[in-house]
């Protein structure tokens, strides 16, 4: 099996957008949209607020029948410290199950001023304790 990514770059949400509140996570919570909308295909990203980027994804299978899968996305990056709870991150990880051949999407959106840390943001799809595909983002001014 093998997985490729499909689309990358600014994006934004598109239908509804909803929270799911994850403890671990450097905000408390993964926002989870029902599709994204790929608007620049770029490597180098100008943080500001309210903007998204990540990767689309999917899923190579040489099965008759579609297999369900339990994957990781994992996002590497500088060091956040959250303003509120005082916690530090290097990375953010959300377990992921049941997927199957269809178009996944992962992403960040800053939402807040300390989220906005300059250097490498890199979007790994882990499968079976293997970095299966990867993507680095500069962010820079």
């Amino acid at each position: 099996m093998n997985i490729k990514i499909v689309d990358y770059g600014i994006c934004k949400a598109v239908g509804e957008t909803k929270k799911d509140i994850e403890p671990g996570s450097t905000t408390g919570y993964f926002l989870h949209s029902d599709d994204m909308e790929f608007l620049e295909r770029t490597d180098v990203i100008s943080p500001k607020l309210g903007l998204s980027f990540g990767i689309s994804y999917e899923f190579e299978q040489d099965l008759e029948e579609v297999e369900l899968i339990d994957f990781v996305c994992r996002i590497k990056h500088p060091k956040l410290v959250n303003s509120v709870s005082k916690e530090q991150f290097v990375e953010c990880i959300e377990e992921k199950d049941a997927y199957t051949d269809e178009l996944g999407n992962d992403f960040y959106t800053f939402e807040f001023d300390w989220e906005m840390q300059l250097g490498e943001w890199i979007f790994e799809i882990i499968y079976e304790a293997k970095i299966m595909c990867s993507h680095t983002f500069t962010l820079r001014e």
